[in-house]
């Protein structure tokens, strides 16, 4: 897995996870492991407790296949099945691009 652009065609659940930008200024610097996944909503272990974060409008760092990255929540707002099933086939459009 060396393409980035995998991560939109990957489970979450178990990735390390970073709130990088959002609307909500209380959300950035939220960090922890991912627990669950909605079609809106990541839930984020942290070492204060779960926080549930909207995907809309955030920006997120995400550890994955040894790399960080980051991802606009916007490309992620699917439920998680749909996220999958759209990562490969943009993965499959993009023909190697890597445009996270």
């Amino acid at each position: 897995m060396s393409n980035p652009a995998l991560v939109l065609a990957h489970e979450w659940i178990g990735l390390d996870v970073e709130v990088i930008e959002s609307p909500n200024e209380c959300e950035v610097g939220i960090k922890g492991q991912i627990i669950d996944e909605t079609m809106k909503t990541l839930k984020i272990k942290t070492d204060k407790g779960v926080k549930t974060i909207a995907k809309k409008h955030r920006m997120f760092k995400i550890k994955f296949c040894n790399r960080v990255l980051k991802v606009k929540g916007d490309l992620i707002a699917y439920r998680p099945e749909d996220r999958i099933k759209k990562g490969i086939m943009m993965i499959k459009r993009a023909k190697g691009k890597v445009w996270i």
